[in-house]
């Protein structure tokens, strides 16, 4: 009896996840491809295509009462995390170093993160577009990123345009350690709760 490939069920698997297809349905397309080679003893990619191929076939015939989240969950759920990982972040070392009892936070500091998140949200998805798109893989990738350079870059041409002096807003440390923590528990919970969602599920025999 004939055994899927390892190469080409890793492949495919990362390719399905690329999708946001969920860990069940993930699964179930594995046991199908593999049972079909069990059962045939054909090759995989003259059955089905190259993994990347075959996946955005599933993906395709998906919506998310079948297994995969829509274009904007995912860019929502995406940003939220990021915005978490970078305000709490930013929040919780502040509030942990400062030699103040109040910390400021001036309009530079502000534009800043907030410039980040766009272009690293940004860069996130153009490079997500790379491995999934169907035609122009290559120009996601260089734009994905050429917005993260951009994003680099903003920080130096941002520190030289915005007040970095006058405060913008002011933030005792309890607080700032307080949210810190709060949003850093957000992005712990997210970060969960996508795991368990992409673990790969066979179906029960029987």
């Amino acid at each position: 009896m004939m055994t899927l490939d390892k190469k080409y069920r890793d492949e495919l698997t990362i390719a399905l996840r690329m999708h946001e297809i969920s860990g069940r349905r993930v699964g179930e397309v594995l046991a199908e491809v593999e049972a079909h080679v069990a059962e045939t003893g054909e090759d995989p990619v003259e059955a089905f295509g190259r993994p990347r191929e075959y996946a955005a076939q599933v993906a395709a015939q998906l919506d998310r009462a079948t297994g995969k989240r829509s274009t904007m969950e995912v860019v929502a759920s995406g940003a939220a995390v990021a915005a978490l990982a970078m305000f709490g972040s930013d929040y919780l070392l502040d509030g942990l170093f400062a030699d103040t009892a109040t910390i400021p936070y001036t309009l530079k500091d502000t534009v800043a993160l907030l410039t980040m998140l766009v272009l690293f949200v940004a860069g996130t998805m153009l490079f997500f577009l790379a491995f999934t798109a169907k035609a122009r893989n290559q120009i996601y990738a260089g734009v994905a990123v050429g917005a993260f350079g951009l994003a680099i870059v903003s920080q130096i041409v941002i520190g030289s345009v915005f007040d970095d002096v006058t405060p913008l807003y002011e933030m005792p440390r309890w607080a700032a350690i307080a949210v810190g923590a709060v949003f850093a528990l957000g992005v712990i919970g997210m970060l969960t709760r996508a795991i368990r969602r992409g673990r790969v599920v066979y179906p029960k025999a029987g």
